[in-house]
Formats: structure tokens, C-alpha cells, sequence
């Protein structure tokens, strides 16, 4: 099934949604997915028929941009892509206050069960892939620009925030001098740029040392081309009903081209900042990686593992121990192992959450 939700200033937000067949209506948990870069909300489709089993509602968010959730507007789109960082900035905050008020729109509209904390049932676990991870993460650093209210009822719901694969740069930390697709990225055409990145982003990959915080023992360049590429089986057609070129060539190029400064900031705010960590203090957080993928996204959760230890060797001076957060590295898989492994893969995103 899907549906929209319309937010303040007339946005809407179209939705996926296993529904509630199969699951205890008076204490289920939703989760909610944030797809990445170039492909939509549909990626997790093949996670819906094993939310029953573990009374667990799966909902995919299509991102703004994406049709037929609504577009960005000029001004909007204007931020993102301004080399100013507080353009940047202004552009994460708005960015964070729209997604968490998807999340109290679709509570209210949908009656789904408040979180229980004794019992560990209800609520929502926001669940972001990739680029998507920046969309989660503003929410954490935009908590201030909520309404007391809003902040009150959120707080009812929102209780975990898995960010699975996300990327050094959006997370604010400097992309490793790795081997891979950038030496070719300059000169390359945006269909070449297009299927380097789908390659990069379907591969399977042998890492060294995956848990190393050296770049070198991580494997980028070199996919393993013993096994097949995820959706390699998957019809063209098929294929292209997950797919926004446009997007991937107009809106989320743009969004990394915003000033570092934006990303490191809004990280700092989500995670390293006590102040703001007074904002929602019990939700957990949780970096995921797998450990097949490429050695890019395990650099990312390396260095935050770092950062969870002394987050000023990381982010500098004035970081600081704030927001408990958690990494996980899941046994195997790839980027898609949501696609490859939907019900084992749904298991591992709910076992992290265990404490």
C-alpha cells in the first residue's frame, strides 16, 4: 500500500507501506526508511513481507525530489546548493524539521502504538541508507527547531536511529585517499558516472582488515568479481521503476557539493554536542556498515568508532562524548544486503538495537 503525508507549507510526502495484516495493532514497531542516492522509496519493498514476524511495520519514505513526494522548491534547492555553509547549514536544519514532522504526521494519522520503554515495543525506528543517513542525522541536529510540543510528542515515538552505509562526507569527516572510481570521476560523462557508482554501490568486496583505521587495508578499487553484482538478476524494466537519473544527476550531485563546513557542523550538533544531546536523550543511535561493501562505507564506521572514544581526535577541538551511539558491523553482505537478504537483513537492523 502507499499514501502521502502533507506537512506544514503544503509538502507531501509519498509513502510505501507494508501496513498493519499480521502484526499486534495495540504494540507494533514501525521503521522507517530513508532511501539513498539515485534510487527511490522501492529499494525496500522486499523487506515488507517479513515485517510480521517481528511485529514490526516497514515504511519507505521517498525523499523530496523523488516523484511523487514533492519537489524542492528555488529557494530551497537554492541552499543546497550554494557554496556559502550557511546556506548549508539552514538547508540540514529545514531538511531535519521536515522529517521529523513526517514522522508526528504519520503517527497521528496512522494511530500507530507509542513507544514503550519497559517492554520495548511501539514507536518508530528511523532507518536511513546512504544519503539518507543525512537526512536522519539533520533530524538529531535540528531537535531545536521544533515546537515544545512537537518535541513532547516526538519524543513518544522516536526512539532509535540506524544509519546504515552512510558516506565520510556526510557525516562531516574527509574521504580517505582511496582507489577507486575517483580518478575517473573528473573526466567521466554522467551515464559513466552514473554506472561507476551503481557498480561501486552493487559489488562485493574483500577487505584486508575491515576493522582496521588504516585506509589501505579497505578494498574500493577492486570489486570481487567472483560474485555476481547485487540486482544483476533484477528485469531492466523492473530496475527502472527504483531509479531517479534525474535526481541522481541534479539534486543529490548537488547536495555534496554543499561546503564541508554544513556536514561536519550538523554531525557535531547530532552527536557531539551536549547541549543538544538534552533533546531526546534516550534514543539510540546506531552506524551500520556491512562488511562486503565497499571499504568506503567501513572507513566511515571505523572513524566513528574512533570517535566514540575521543570524538576531538575526529572532529576536532570542542567535540565532545555526548549522544550514546553504537557501531555495528554486519557479518556479510553489501549496500543492497536489505535486497539480497531482506529477512536476515531485517533481523540484524533490529538486533542492533539491543543493548
Amino acid at each position: 500500500m502507499s499514501n502521502f503525508i502533507r506537512i506544514d507549507g503544503g509538502i507531501n510526502f509519498f509513502y510505501e507501506d507494508s501496513g498493519t495484516d499480521g502484526l499486534n495493532l495495540s504494540n507494533y514497531t514501525t521503521m522507517v526508511f530513508i532511501h539513498g542516492i539515485g534510487f527511490n522509496g522501492a529499494v525496500f519493498r522486499k523487506l515488507f513481507p517479513f515485517g510480521p514476524d517481528h511485529n514490526y511495520r516497514i515504511v519507505s519514505l521517498y525523499r523530496r525530489g523523488y516523484a511523487p513526494s514533492s519537489p524542492w522548491t528555488e529557494e530551497e534547492a537554492a541552499l543546497f546548493m550554494s557554496s556559502d555553509p550557511e546556506d548549508g547549514k539552514r538547508f540540514l536544519r529545514l531538511a531535519g524539521v521536515q522529517i521529523a514532522r513526517f514522522l508526528l504526521e504519520f503517527a497521528a494519522s496512522q494511530g500507530i502504538p507509542k513507544y514503550n520503554k519497559e517492554k520495548r515495543t511501539g514507536g518508530i525506528v528511523l532507518n536511513g541508507l546512504s544519503l539518507g543517513t543525512l537526512y536522519s542525522q539533520a533530524v538529531l541536529s535540528a531537535l531545536d527547531s521544533l515546537t515544545t510540543e512537537e518535541l513532547g510528542r516526538l519524543e513518544t515515538y522516536l526512539h532509535a536511529i540506524l544509519c546504515y552505509d552512510p558516506t565520510s562526507i556526510t557525516f562531516g569527516i574527509p574521504r580517505p585517499a582511496l582507489p577507486g572510481p575517483t580518478s575517473l570521476w573528473q573526466s567521466a560523462t554522467l551515464s559513466e558516472k552514473w554506472a561507476l557508482f551503481k557498480k561501486a554501490a552493487t559489488s562485493f568486496y574483500v577487505h584486508t582488515n575491515p576493522y582496521s583505521y588504516g585506509p589501505a587495508d579497505l578494498s574500493t578499487g577492486k570489486p570481487d568479481e567472483s560474485r555476481p553484482p547485487s540486482l544483476s538478476d533484477l528485469p531492466e524494466q523492473e530496475l527502472e521503476q527504483m531509479l531517479s537519473l534525474e535526481m541522481y544527476a541534479t539534486h543529490d550531485r548537488a547536495t555534496f557539493t554543499m561546503d564541508f563546513e554544513a556536514f561536519r557542523f550538523a554531525n557535531r550538533r547530532a552527536l557531539f554536542n551536549a547541549e543538544m544531546a538534552r533533546y531526546l536523550p534516550n534514543v539510540k543511535v546506531r552506524i551500520v556498515c556491512a562488511m562486503e561493501g565497499s571499504g568506503l562505507f567501513i572507513f566511515l564506521v571505523n572513524e566513528m568508532e574512533r570517535a566514540s572514544k575521543d570524538p576531538s581526535k575526529v572532529f576536532g577541538e570542542g567535540a565532545e562524548r555526548a549522544r550514546e551511539f553504537k557501531t555495528v558491523r554486519l557479518e556479510r553482505g553489501n549496500y543492497f544486503v536489505f535486497w539480497d537478504e531482506p529477512s536476515w537483513a531485517l533481523d540484524q537492523f533490529i538486533a542492533c538495537l539491543d543493548d
